[in-house]
C-alpha cells in the first residue's frame, strides 16, 4: 500500500491536516487505531440527548471560523449556535455578568456593587478588557511571559477578584486551578469575553468531525489500524506496511511520544463532565433572552462551568426536554456517584431547578483531557521534526479545539512546502 502522505490519528487535528492535504491534490491515508473518529470530541446519543466532553467553541477562533464560512468549493459548512456575550459568575445568590457591556444602567450599577472585587479591581479589569478587545486575536500570545498568578498580582488585582473570578474562569476553560498558566494564554482567553461569543456547533461537535471526514473522503480512512512505528518513507501498522513520502502524527501527546521518543510531552489535566436532563417546562427562564455560560464563583463548589446547552442548540435534546452540561476540574475520577450528587445539589441554585426534576444522563471522566498551559509556554511548537516527519495537535499550541485545528494547518503547510521543494516546484 502506498500514499503521498500518511496521517496517524483520527482526532480533529488529524482529520483537518488530512483534509487540507487531500484538497491540495495529494493522495492521503489516515490511520486511526480506534473504531470511531473524533478523538476527545467524540459524542454519543443517549435517549435522544447528545453527550460529549463538554467542549465549547468561540466565534472569534479563525481556524474554526474558516470551517463555518461558506465557500464556493464546499457544499457544507459548520453552523455555530452562540451563547450571550461574556459569561455570568454566580456569587452570593446572584449571576453577575463579566465581559459583555451591561445593556441597562441598573445592570452597570449591580456589577459595580457586586461582591467580586473592589471598584478599583473593576476599573483595572475594564481597562484590560479594552486593551485586549482592541488588538488582534493573537496579539496577546506575543506579549510578556509569566505565570498568571504573578501577572495578576503585578496588575494590582485583589485576592477577591483573583479567586472569585479569574481563577474560576481559567479553571472552567483550561482546568488551571493554581494559575500556573501562561499570562499570554490567559489574556487570549480573557479576550474571548469581550470579542465574540462562546458557542457549540448545531449538530454537536460530531458535525465538525463529519465535515472534516467528508472533505477527506471515507475511502481514505483506515479505522482499527494501529501504527507501531513511523519513518519518513514508511509506516508500520498491525495490518501491514504503508509506503509514503511524508508522515504526520496527529495523536494525543502520550501516543506521539511513543512514536517520537524525546518529543515534548506536556503535563495533562483531568476534566469531568456531567450531563443532566430536566423537563423544559420545569427549567426557569434565565436572566438573559439568549442563555449565557455560567461560572460558579464559589471556590468550594464542585462545578466550575455549566450551561443549558439545548437552549442555544435544540438538537442536543429531544423535544420537551432540556440538557444541562457541567464541567468539574481536577477530580480524580473516583466516587463519581458522590460527585454527581454534589453537582446536582449545586445545579438547583445555579439554574433554579428542583433536584427532584433533575435526572443524570451520564458522567464522563477524562484523566488526560487537555494539556497544561504552564508558563513559560510555547504556543507554536514546531510541527516539522525532520524531513518527512511531522506532528500536530493541541499540544503543539493552544490546548483547545482552535489549537488542534491551527496546528493541523501549520503541519499541512509544512508538508506541502517540503514536497514541492523536493519535486523542484
Amino acid at each position: 500500500m502506498r500514499a503521498d502522505v500518511v496521517v496517524v490519528g483520527g482526532g480533529l487535528s488529524g482529520l483537518a491536516v488530512a483534509a487540507q492535504l487531500t484538497e491540495a491534490g495529494l493522495e492521503v491515508l489516515l490511520a486511526e487505531a480506534g473504531d470511531r473518529l473524533g478523538g476527545r470530541v467524540r459524542e454519543t446519543r443517549i435517549d435522544g440527548f447528545r453527550i460529549g466532553g463538554g467542549h465549547l467553541a468561540h466565534t472569534t477562533w479563525p481556524a474554526l471560523g474558516s470551517l463555518a464560512e461558506p465557500e464556493p468549493t464546499r457544499e457544507t459548512r459548520l453552523h455555530l449556535r452562540s451563547f450571550s456575550p461574556g459569561i455570568r459568575v454566580y456569587a452570593e445568590g446572584a449571576a453577575l455578568r463579566f465581559g459583555a457591556a451591561p445593556s441597562r444602567p441598573q445592570q452597570a450599577m449591580a456589577t459595580l456593587l457586586a461582591p467580586i472585587g473592589t471598584v478599583t479591581d473593576k476599573t483595572r479589569l475594564s481597562k484590560e478588557f479594552y486593551r485586549l478587545a482592541r488588538g488582534p486575536i493573537d496579539a496577546s500570545l506575543a506579549g510578556r511571559e509569566d505565570a498568571s498568578a504573578d501577572s495578576f498580582a503585578v496588575r494590582g488585582y485583589s485576592p477577591i477578584l483573583v479567586d472569585g473570578f479569574l481563577r474560576r474562569y481559567l479553571t472552567a476553560l483550561i482546568a488551571d486551578e493554581d494559575l500556573a498558566a501562561s499570562i499570554r494564554g490567559a489574556d487570549w482567553l480573557l479576550r474571548m469575553l469581550v470579542r465574540g461569543r462562546f458557542a457549540v456547533p448545531e449538530g454537536g461537535f460530531e458535525a465538525l468531525v463529519q465535515l472534516l471526514a467528508d472533505r477527506l473522503g471515507q475511502e481514505r480512512i483506515l479505522l482499527g489500524t494501529r501504527v507501531h512505528e513511523v519513518h519518513a518513507d514508511r509506516v508500520s501498522t498491525d495490518t501491514g506496511l504503508i509506503r509514503t513520502s511524508a508522515v504526520v502524527v496527529a495523536t494525543d501527546p502520550m501516543a506521539a511520544v511513543s512514536l517520537f521518543p524525546g518529543l515534548h510531552e506536556p503535563r495533562m489535566r483531568p476534566l469531568t463532565t456531567l450531563w443532566h436532563a430536566v423537563d423544559a417546562d420545569d427549567l426557569p427562564p434565565g436572566p438573559d433572552r439568549i442563555p449565557t455560560v455560567l461560572i460558579d464563583g464559589d471556590a468550594a463548589a464542585p462545578a466550575v462551568r455549566t450551561a443549558v446547552i439545548s437552549r442555544v442548540a435544540p438538537s442536543y435534546a429531544p423535544e420537551g426536554r432540556a440538557l444541562i452540561g457541567t464541567v468539574v476540574a481536577g477530580h480524580d475520577g473516583k466516587e463519581l456517584d458522590a460527585l454527581d450528587r454534589a453537582v446536582s445539589a449545586r445545579l438547583e441554585k445555579l439554574h433554579g431547578v428542583s433536584g427532584d426534576s433533575l435526572s443524570t444522563i451520564e458522567v464522563l471522566h477524562c484523566e488526560r483531557a487537555l494539556a497544561a498551559m504552564d508558563a513559560p509556554y510555547n504556543f507554536t511548537r514546531p510541527v516539522r521534526l525532520i524531513g518527512g516527519l511531522y506532528v500536530c495537535g493541541d499540544h503543539r499550541g493552544l490546548p483547545n479545539i482552535e489549537g488542534a485545528l491551527a496546528s493541523a494547518s501549520r503541519a499541512a503547510d509544512a508538508v506541502l512546502a517540503d514536497l514541492r521543494r523536493r519535486s523542484g516546484h
